[in-house]
Parts: C-alpha cells; structure tokens; sequence
C-alpha cells in the first residue's frame, strides 16, 4: 500500500484559500481544519456573552467582535476564529485587516462534539 503524504502549505496560501472560500478553516502548522458550524444554543451563548460585554466596556476604548475576526497567535503560527473577542487597539497582520494579532480578550464557547479539539488548541497557543 502506497504511503500517503500530507501537503503543507504556507500560511501565505492559507490566507488566500481562506479569504476566497465560502466555509470558514483554520490553520496550524501548514494544515487546514474545516470548522463546523454552530448549534443553535452555541449561538445563543456566543451572543449573551457578546452583548454582556459589549454593553459593559466602553466603545471608545475597546471594541468586541463575534466570530468572524480570524486571529493569528504569532508563537505557534495558529489561525483560528474565536466566537468572541475583545479588542482595544487592535492590530493587523496586513492591509485586509481580518486577521487580528492582538485580542486583549478571547472566548471559546465548548461544546461535546469540539471541547477535545479546543482545548487542546488553548493548550498549544498557551505552551509556546
């Protein structure tokens, strides 16, 4: 039986697939990750948690996102969309400004079918 190879791309390729598709992917070490999509209680959660926020910070000097800012997590290379994020004086990778390097806040809402998979994400953001 032949011996299937992975094909690693670039995070540069990464972001151009990405910024074209219609579905939304993550990627860590040259590999892409299809997200699946979210319940209709995850949803829920996500936006209490970004209303509770968005109501208590002050607009002038932070901002709060829902899941469609991708974040780039510069140590481990890890492009990922968390389903909420807070912001004040955000940065950019580039001039499409929709990959943030600098959230002052994220939150994951877990759920059974992809708590393995984040929490092992958080475990390798946080160890590098």
């Amino acid at each position: 039986m032949p011996i299937q190879t992975k094909i690693l791309i670039t995070p540069e390729q990464y972001l151009k697939i990405e910024r074209a598709a219609a579905t939304k992917s993550e990627y860590f070490h040259g590999e892409m990750f299809a997200l699946a999509g979210s319940s209709r209680e995850h949803n829920e959660i996500s936006g209490n948690i970004l209303s509770s926020f968005h109501s208590q910070i002050p607009n002038d000097r932070c901002k709060v996102y829902m899941s469609d800012i991708r974040v780039k997590v510069p140590p481990t290379s890890l492009y990922t969309y968390p389903d909420v994020i807070v912001a004040c004086s955000p940065a950019f990778e580039d001039e499409h400004a929709d990959t943030m390097l600098n959230p002052a806040l994220i939150v994951e809402v877990l759920s059974e079918s992809t708590e393995a998979y984040d929490r092992a994400k958080c475990l390798l953001t946080t160890a590098s």
